[in-house]
């Protein structure tokens, strides 16, 4: 049986020099509104990824005739071209319109036969389930078809299920009604079930990018009540959390045409090696283990057989509740779905139909425990009875949060009396709220009058990212626009909202005196850390008449009270200092002052790096005077230890303060021209990640 394709779409595009021409001046000609009504047609298909889709596109009144129809009848429908066959949709259909017109004229009504010719035996190998046929003209060449050549085309059109629309000119509106040719476009339109949209309409339609429709699969189970009722149900998602744009596709990049590779993309894998032989280890040999505190803890494949067992899949009702005790702070994001009766089984929608109504009448909602797999962690979820005109009697499910999901936050108390508002400002909220009405954004002229409906507003982020893609793949050299003004309108106040709200505003200025409030001095958080001694003066003695003085007391760093033995992280760069006067090396001191750096860098609770960027200028310039390799060495192994960790933001400290590797250029004795003339040897090699191994890792596996 040949696979099934959902839609199969065909595109007439009129390309005569009918079209050439703009009704208006300063206008855009027919044709420049055609061409950017198919290509956002096909942009469209392509980016709402209906994989199970075809399109195509004919030129009607191009300067070639390619079409099988007129290689069987020569002489025969002249200037039509089968641009592009019926296929997945690509960005190169849109390469191929024709920029401008010809000069050729075509017949309208030969485009439709051969469209239709194409549909029947142009696709081989699958079968086309909905055939569509959009036609793109202005109707000014007229056809040469009489009644009864058009009557026996539109019969066969009807037999073949083939739906003519037609975008362009107003075929209902009087007074655009030039020829007799708008009353046949309509006739099609009519009988085949199709519509006709002027540009603006359709172009209002295709204003933002769309998710592909798709039947919703049902998962089918059985809603347990206590330990004999059974309900076979169907739960259908509809909310869900899958993203708009889809995951990027990774490639590498061609260091010869700056290209991304169409072939050979970049493949990641982690390879684990032994610490004592340096040999590459299997992966049966390796064992799973988490990790808690400075502990790695072994979890082996018997272990993880022997976890909890949820059993079968299933939904168990665990009781019910007031619907007062399902607060909205408790549901989850994760989606949706609604819960019916199994199709087909007329017992079980009558079941699920009572229980609902029983619900609504007591005010209570179910909290059941579901299983979406057999064995997979059982999650809980609130079943919430609803009855509406477009679903029917259903259940909704929502997943409930576990306590370890609920962040607990204290607030101060706002109950008090210093809070208490005032019979006027309550009054100015009251007219603020009503004024900012949405479903009263717009006035009579406009078909709905509701502004950001819920359930029809689109995603201003995934329409511009969307947008960015269409126009990259189009563009690969230009800059990315800005967003369009339709998706900027996203963001803006509805204007007579706007208007409304002015006057509830400069009340609640008057009402709500705000006052500004300097902020507190910050102390030196260098003082705050460092450690201090209390140091009391002595009392001196004073004669008989002299009044007692009370002792000074002087709050200072005691430098001498302890002797340095090694760097810590308080001050590393005395401490450094007070080791070197001692005799030691730099080779001696660089693994400690390293360390240092380490633990400033990654165990920084206040998110001020200024210590440890004073740190590290000061080994680099101790290295610089001596041995650079030391340095070196040590931020080439920081730096992939960094971008294993994902680390940027301490990547980013290190760039900013310009603390990269000693050039030759500083130091006679380095060995780098630049920061990656070691790595490799050809700058066209792309960046690969270094393999570094744990050292709890190490130690795990050397207990094995």
């Amino acid at each position: 049986m040949p696979p099934k394709i959902d839609q199969g779409l065909i595109i007439i595009l009129d390309n005569g020099r009918n079209v050439a021409n703009a009704d208006e001046k300063d206008k855009k000609s027919f044709y420049e509104m055609a061409r950017e009504c198919a290509a956002r047609i096909i942009e469209t298909k392509i980016l709402s990824q209906a994989k199970n889709s075809y399109v195509g596109v004919i030129l009607l009144g191009s300067k070639n005739t390619k079409n099988s129809v007129a290689e069987q009848a020569p002489g025969e429908f002249k200037h039509i071209e089968l641009l592009s066959a019926l296929q997945t949709p690509t960005w190169q259909m849109i390469r191929e319109l024709p920029e401008s017109p010809s000069k050729s004229k075509g017949d309208w009504m030969d485009a439709l036969i051969v469209a239709a010719d194409h549909f029947k035996n142009g696709v081989y190998g699958v079968k086309i389930i909905k055939t569509k046929i959009i036609l793109l003209t202005n109707f000014c060449t007229l056809t040469k078809y009489d009644h009864d050549e058009i009557q026996q085309v539109l019969n066969g059109f009807k037999a073949d299920n083939l739906e003519v629309n037609v975008i362009g000119p107003n075929l209902y509106d009087e007074g655009h009604i030039k020829n007799n040719d708008f009353e046949l476009a309509r006739l099609f339109v009519e009988e085949t079930k199709g519509v006709a949209e002027p540009f603006g309409s359709a172009m209002s339609f295709l204003l933002f990018h769309q998710r592909k429709s798709v039947n919703s699969v049902a998962w089918n189970s059985d809603l347990s009540i206590g330990p004999d009722l059974k309900i076979p149900i169907s739960s259908y998602i509809k909310i869900d959390d899958k993203p708009v744009v889809g995951k990027w596709t990774k490639k590498v990049k061609d260091p010869v045409t700056s290209k991304p590779s169409k072939e050979e993309a970049i493949k990641k894998e982690r390879i684990f090696y032994n610490a004592e032989n340096h040999s590459k280890v299997k992966s049966d040999s390796r064992t799973k283990g988490y990790q808690y505190g400075q502990q790695i803890i072994p979890f082996t494949q018997n272990e993880e057989t022997e976890l909890y067992a949820s059993g079968e899949k299933g939904l168990t009702v665990y009781g019910f509740t007031h619907k007062e005790n399902i607060q909205w702070q408790c549901l989850t994001d994760v989606g949706l779905s609604y819960i019916f009766g199994r199709k087909g089984d007329v017992n079980a929608q009558q079941t699920v139909k009572c229980l609902v109504e029983c619900l609504l009448e007591l005010n209570l909602v179910g909290v059941a425990r579901r299983v979406c797999i057999s064995n997979y962690a059982p999650k809980m979820y609130a079943l919430i009875p609803n009855v509406d005109n477009e679903n029917g009697i259903y259940l909704s499910m929502i997943q409930l949060c576990y306590k370890e999901n609920i962040k607990h936050m204290v607030f101060p108390p706002t109950n008090l009396k210093k809070y208490s508002c005032t019979d006027a400002q309550v009054n100015a909220f009251k007219e603020l709220i009503e004024a900012m009405d949405l479903t009263k954004a717009y006035d009579d002229t406009y078909d709905d009058t509701e502004a950001f409906p819920i359930g029809e507003t689109v995603s201003p982020t995934a329409q511009y990212i969307l947008d960015c893609i269409a126009f990259r793949s189009l563009n690969p050299a230009a800059p990315l626009p800005p967003p369009r003004d339709e998706i900027m309108t996203l963001f803006k106040v509805p204007p007579l909202v706007e208007m409304r709200s002015r006057g509830a505003l400069e009340k609640i200025e008057k009402l709500f005196p705000l006052n500004k409030i300097e902020p507190r001095p910050k102390k030196n958080k260098q003082q705050q850390e460092s450690p201090q001694t209390l140091t009391v003066l002595p009392v001196t003695k004073k004669a008989e008449n002299e009044p007692f003085e009370i002792p000074k007391i002087s709050l200072f760093m005691d430098k001498n009270s302890t002797e340095t033995t090694s760097i810590g992280t308080m001050n590393p760069i005395d401490d450094y200092k007070a080791l070197t006067n001692k005799g030691k090396s730099l080779s001696d001191l660089a693994t400690e002052m390293t360390e240092s750096i380490q633990s400033l860098l990654y165990y920084n609770l206040h998110d001020d790096s200024k210590k440890a960027v004073n740190a590290m200028k000061f080994f680099r310039n101790e290295c610089i005077k001596s041995d650079p390799s030391i340095y070196n060495n040590w931020l080439q192994k920081l730096k992939i230890s960094l971008n294993h960790e994902k680390n940027t933001k301490v990547l980013e400290v290190i760039n900013e303060n310009e603390l990269n590797v000693i050039l030759k250029s500083e130091s006679s004795l380095s060995t780098y021209e630049n920061e990656d003339s070691q790595l490799y040897e050809n700058d066209t090699i792309p960046n690969t990640l270094p393999v570094v191994i744990d050292p709890e890792v190490d130690a795990l596996f050397d207990e094995m």
